[in-house]
C-alpha cells in the first residue's frame, strides 16, 4: 500500500486540541489526537505516533492518507469495515445466552455447549470458538451448585424479607421508647477432617492438601448485627437446647436488658423446643423452613472455613486456637460488608431501626 513520508496539516494544533477535548467518539477521538501528535510535532513521524496511540503504523499510514485525499471532513467519517461472517449466528447467540441464564444450568463444560448448538441449532462450530465467547467474552464459567432442598416453599423465601421488614416496624411502633436490635444467628461445625479449597499453582502442578479423617469437632455459635457490625461467638461441644439455651442466656447477659434484641435464626428443632428457656430481652424471627441461604452469617462461614482450609490439625486445641484467632481477627467492618444486603437494609430502614454506638464485644 502506498503511503505518505511527509504529510502537510493545514489545521492549527490548537484547534485540533480543542476538537479532540469536545469529541465523543473514540474512533474520531484518536484520528485528530494522529493529528495533533504530527502537528505539535510530539511526533517526528507516523511510525512514532502510531506507538504512542498504541496502533499500527500500518493504520496510521491509511489515515493520514484519506487526510490528504479528503481532509479533515473525510478523515473523521466512520465508514462501515467489511467483516468476516460471526461462526455463532447472532440469533444463535442470543438462545444460548437465555440458555445460560437459567440458575439450575444445562451444561458441565464447554463441550457439551459444541454439542447442543449442533443438535439445537444446525450449527458445527469449534471448541475455541465456543469457549472464547462464553468464557473470554461472556465471563461465563463453571461455578459450584448452591443447594437447595426439594421441600423449600419459594413463595415464603420470595417474600420474607417484606415480612421481616413489616414485622419489625410493627415492633418498633409498639414498643417506641425501647431500643430494638436486630441480630442474625447460625452454628456451624468445624472439625479435624480438613477443609478443601482450590489453590493457585503453576501450570500442570495439581495443588496437594494433607488429609486424614478424624471425627472430632466444636460447634461454633454466632450472633452478628448488620446494622453496626456487632458480633458475639460462643463455643460448645455439641448442638442441643441445653447448649444453646446457655448461649443465649450469656448473650442476653452481654448485652443486658436495656434493649430488645430480634434474632433471625432457621427452624432446628433446637431453636423451637419448648424446653428452651427464653430470656426476657430475647425474641425470636425464624425464617422460612429449608432456606440457610436468607441468613447472612452464612456467608461469614464460608469466609471463616476459606482461611481455615487446606491445614492439617494436630488436635482439636490446635484448631480451637486458630478458630479463636481468626474470629479475633474479624473487625466491624468486615462484618459489615458480610452480612449488610441490600434487601435486609431496606428492610431495617422500613421498620426505623436505628444502629446504636457500641463497644465492641465478643465471649469465646
Amino acid at each position: 500500500m502506498s503511503g505518505v513520508s511527509k504529510i502537510i496539516i493545514n489545521e492549527e494544533s490548537d484547534d485540533l486540541r480543542e476538537r479532540m477535548s469536545q469529541e465523543k467518539v473514540l474512533a474520531k477521538h484518536e484520528r485528530l489526537h494522529a493529528l495533533y501528535l504530527l502537528k505539535s510535532g510530539k511526533a517526528k513521524s507516523i511510525t512514532q505516533a502510531a506507538r504512542i496511540l498504541g496502533r499500527n503504523r500500518t493504520t496510521v499510514q491509511r489515515w493520514m492518507v484519506r487526510y490528504e485525499q479528503e481532509g479533515l471532513k473525510g478523515l473523521l467519517i466512520l465508514r462501515p469495515t467489511g467483516h468476516r461472517q460471526a461462526a455463532i449466528p447472532p440469533w444463535a447467540e442470543a438462545k444460548l445466552k437465555a440458555r445460560l441464564q437459567q440458575p439450575r444450568g444445562f451444561f458441565a463444560q464447554y463441550g457439551e455447549i459444541v454439542q447442543w448448538l449442533q443438535s439445537e441449532c444446525g450449527i458445527i462450530v469449534n471448541y475455541w470458538v465456543v469457549y472464547d465467547l462464553v468464557r473470554r467474552r461472556w465471563g461465563a464459567k463453571p461455578k459450584s451448585a448452591r443447594p437447595r432442598n426439594v421441600n423449600q416453599d419459594p413463595d415464603e423465601v420470595e417474600h420474607f424479607v417484606e415480612r421481616l421488614a413489616e414485622t419489625l416496624r410493627v415492633s418498633v411502633k409498639v414498643a417506641p421508647d425501647l431500643h430494638l436490635r436486630f441480630w442474625v444467628e447460625d452454628e456451624s461445625r468445624f472439625g479435624l477432617k480438613p477443609i478443601t479449597r482450590k489453590r493457585i499453582t503453576a501450570r500442570g502442578v495439581p495443588p496437594i492438601a494433607q488429609h486424614h479423617w478424624r471425627f472430632e469437632w466444636v460447634w461454633l455459635y454466632g450472633f452478628l448485627e448488620p446494622l453496626t457490625g456487632e458480633s458475639f461467638f460462643f463455643e460448645c461441644s455439641a448442638l442441643e437446647h441445653q447448649c444453646f439455651g446457655m448461649v443465649l442466656d450469656a448473650f442476653s447477659k452481654t448485652y443486658g436488658d436495656n434493649d430488645m434484641h430480634i434474632i433471625q435464626l432457621d427452624r432446628s428443632a433446637v431453636h423451637r423446643t419448648p424446653k428452651l428457656q427464653m430470656p426476657s430481652n430475647v425474641a425470636f424471627c425464624f425464617q422460612p423452613a429449608y432456606s440457610p441461604e436468607l441468613n447472612p452469617i452464612e456467608q461469614l462461614w464460608r469466609e471463616l472455613k476459606g482461611q481455615l482450609s487446606n491445614q492439617y490439625w494436630f488436635d482439636l486445641a490446635e484448631l480451637q486456637r486458630e478458630i479463636s484467632h481468626q474470629v479475633r481477627q474479624l473487625t466491624r467492618a468486615s462484618v459489615r460488608s458480610l452480612t449488610q444486603r441490600y434487601s435486609l437494609m431496606e428492610a431495617l430502614d422500613f421498620a426505623g431501626m436505628q444502629p446504636k454506638p457500641l463497644t465492641y464485644s465478643m465471649l469465646y
